[in-house]
């Protein structure tokens, strides 16, 4: 009977142990055990955003969760020389908002989905695009 007991009880701890929630990180302050993964990220973003409007950007970090393979981030953006941001005026821009869905792929971040400077709400439904990210990195 102990040996039965003694059985379940690893079963049970263990099992519980496969269902378990990947711990969501909260990259919002850099600290020494996120800096490297969180330069990182951020500087993909940062990459893509200067290819796209042909400025140096620096970001005001407003809300950055990571869990497991996903990272949402959302933050203001500022030029790096100070001055303001300049745009197209082709195009209707709403200074200053960026967000960015990264996920890693083969143990390397790639950003999913992003936008900045949207006049809507892009990100509107994102958790149903992509239902293996944990939906506390949105909260």
């Amino acid at each position: 009977m102990k040996s039965l007991l003694f059985v379940l009880g690893i079963i049970l701890v263990f099992g519980l142990g496969l269902f378990a929630e990947t711990p969501v990180l909260n990259y919002k302050t850099k600290t020494s055990s996120n800096e490297k993964e969180r330069t990182y990220l951020l500087d993909l973003l940062r990459t893509k955003l200067s290819n796209e409007f042909k400025q140096e950007f620096i970001f005001v970090v407003e809300h950055f969760k990571v869990s497991g393979d996903y990272a949402w981030f959302r933050g203001t953006t500022q030029r790096k020389d100070g001055k303001e941001i300049s745009f197209s005026e082709e195009m209707a821009y709403d200074c200053c908002h960026v967000e960015a869905l990264f996920k890693k792929t083969n143990g390397k971040w790639q950003i999913s989905e992003s936008a900045a400077f949207s006049t809507d709400v892009w990100w509107d439904g994102i958790q149903s695009r992509y239902p293996k990210a944990s939906r506390e990195i949105f909260q």
